[in-house]
């Protein structure tokens, strides 16, 4: 045998051992050195592969395969700097808890630290930020070494799905020859069956919850991203309890089949401006914190004398930065809901329950009296896209403002779509590639991408991906020339002359010639009308287009500082005192 064959034959028991824990997609960088796992990979009928040239929006848009489908993607490069383009996405999927396999190749140890060209130092390369990393053998023929990888691609994929999920990193290093021998027969397949059990609580635990809940007043507090089906329980325990909700806009409990008064859409509005007479007794938490800031300073202002905090800890990883809580539940999620809600018989009170709904119904009113939110802006345009999205549709959302947007002006609808974004570090690179990656998941539903101008900008490269794959991603670009999130924050006390050029940052560009270079259909929308109609056809009529709509930044900050003026007044708080 060969050492061609050899190494094939390696690498091929590595791939089976993938395919056998679910392994179905790959995204493949194209390089030299992982000439023989590209082709092995390229050429394996039960895995589809992408290609992409560019690394970083390849490492993204295997992000958002995994994050849409729920199964590990692979993802594959050469040796040297191709690797480190892949770090802010391993990052994001370490952070969000995506199984990402990633696959780095590398020269043999005798080309290493000797000045051999496209060498560096790959070893632990992603450092903190996998949950495992591999430095597999070189490549032998020996039954002993096709079993041992056999045995390192089964349990790289099964270590990356268990909870916590995330990206693992094994690093690959081969000598040449590097073309497989691809007439040589491949071993015969294997699979091995991973039989995993769910973490859960026993019955007098689960007892406990529910005689220290039922009855009281309390608060569900859900961040993190979900299911829609995940997201139906979250609104069942509100329901049972009596209690309201509030919830991360990833969460998919607005954009749910199931509707409930309970939905506190707009608490980002309305939290801090009410005369809460009577604090929680309980609040309950699952996840990591919503990204409402302002949900953020409540919590804060909690009296542990007063408020008994729970946090149900799926990961075990103890993220919580408030570090208020008095009781850690680590459990399954939904495994934990479902088994609670039989335990439950006694709700709470009806005015606890009401004087929620009524500040939400309020704040809810009051936005549709503002005439902001019948012309076309960025936030009328952001609740439209909510509002007009298609039963199964998937809209992802960029970060800074695009998701508070939504986080604060978009009621609970009855549409049933699942909204997804990369909000593990909360970056803005990668949104386009990783759209396009849930898209790819999905092709024929309906697509949308709701995005600014700098992020846009970001990750211009990854709409090659929608060219060459036919995506029928739909952007919805919210261009006001800049940094937008920045006129919310604490810089914009700086003068014009320091601002515009650190945190303004306009970039004046023609996104018209932008669409025209990736083949995409271009329009700039004049009205919210117009808008809507483009939307609706997006339901009926998939297709890779960019719609922009120019906004104004300081516009963003005078409507949100009006409408809470206006909660101030409705609900009399006088802060004056």
């Amino acid at each position: 045998m060969t050492s061609q064959s050899e190494m094939t034959n390696y690498l091929h028991a590595f791939v089976e051992g993938m395919i056998s824990n679910g392994v179905v997609q790959a995204v493949i960088s194209p390089g030299s050195r992982s000439t023989p796992l590209a082709l092995l990979l390229h050429r394996q009928e039960k895995i589809e592969t992408f290609i992409e040239v560019d690394e970083r929006s390849a490492a993204f848009f295997a992000l958002g395969l995994s994050k849409t489908s729920g199964k590990p993607v692979v993802l594959l490069c050469t040796s040297g700097t191709a690797a480190a383009n892949y770090y802010p996405a391993v990052c994001e999927a370490y952070a969000s808890h995506i199984p990402l396999l990633v696959l780095t190749t590398d020269r043999p140890h005798e080309l290493r630290q000797v000045g051999a060209p496209q060498a560096m130092d790959q070893f632990h390369l992603f450092q903190g930020h996998v949950k495992l990393f591999i430095e597999m053998a070189i490549p032998e023929g020996s039954k002993t070494m096709l079993d041992y990888s056999y045995w390192q691609g089964m349990r790289a994929t099964d270590t990356a799905c268990q909870t916590p999920k995330g990206p693992i990193h094994l690093n690959f290093p081969l000598r040449e020859p590097l073309l497989p021998d691809l007439t040589h027969p491949m071993l015969a397949e294997k699979t091995t069956e991973v039989i995993v059990g769910k973490k859960q609580l026993s019955e007098s635990q689960l007892m406990m919850c529910a005689n220290a809940w039922q009855g009281k007043k309390g608060v569900l507090v859900v961040g993190g991203s979900h299911t829609p089906e995940e997201a139906g329980l979250f609104i069942e325990l509100a329901e049972t309890l009596n209690w309201p909700i509030i919830s991360d806009p990833l969460a998919n409990i607005t954009s749910n089949s199931k509707t409930s008064p309970l939905i506190m859409s707009c608490a980002d509005l309305f939290i801090q401006e009410v005369d809460m007479n009577h604090r929680p007794e309980v609040v309950v938490r699952f996840g990591m914190l919503p990204i409402s800031k302002n949900t953020m300073f409540w919590l804060q202002s909690l009296n542990e004398d007063e408020t008994m905090i729970y946090f149900i800890d799926e990961t075990g990883e103890w993220q919580d930065q408030l570090k208020q809580v008095q009781t850690a539940i680590q459990v399954e999620e939904q495994t934990f809901v479902q088994m609670l809600l039989n335990k439950i018989k006694v709700q709470t009170s009806v005015s606890w329950r009401n004087q929620w709904i009524n500040w939400q119904k309020a704040t809810e009113q009051l936005l549709k009296e503002f005439s902001e939110m019948n012309t076309l802006n960025e936030t009328s345009a952001s609740v439209l896209v909510h509002e007009k999205m298609a039963e199964d549709g998937q809209l992802f959302v960029s970060n800074s403002n695009a998701i508070r947007f939504l986080d604060r002006f978009a009621s609970a609808e009855n549409n049933v779509y699942q909204l997804f974004g990369n909000r593990g570090i909360n970056g803005i690179d990668g949104i386009v590639s990783t759209a396009l990656g849930m898209c790819a998941i999905n092709p024929d539903r309906q697509n949308i991408l709701l995005i600014g101008d700098l992020a846009m900008y970001h990750d211009m490269n990854g709409l090659l991906l929608a060219k060459r794959y036919k995506l029928p991603l739909t952007i919805v670009l919210l261009n006001n020339n800049g940094g937008g999130i920045f006129s919310f924050l604490s810089q914009r006390q700086l003068e014009t002359d320091d601002f515009e050029p650190i945190f303004g940052t306009p970039i004046d560009l023609d996104f018209s010639l932008v669409a025209q270079l990736y083949d995409a259909e271009y329009v700039k929308a004049v009205s919210l009308e117009q808008l809507d109609c483009l939307l609706e056809k997006t339901k009926k009529q998939p297709k890779f287009q960019l719609i922009e709509v120019v906004g104004d930044r300081q516009d963003n900050v005078l409507l949100y500082e009006k409408v809470v003026k206006s909660l101030r007044e409705i609900f009399g708080i006088d802060y004056g005192k």
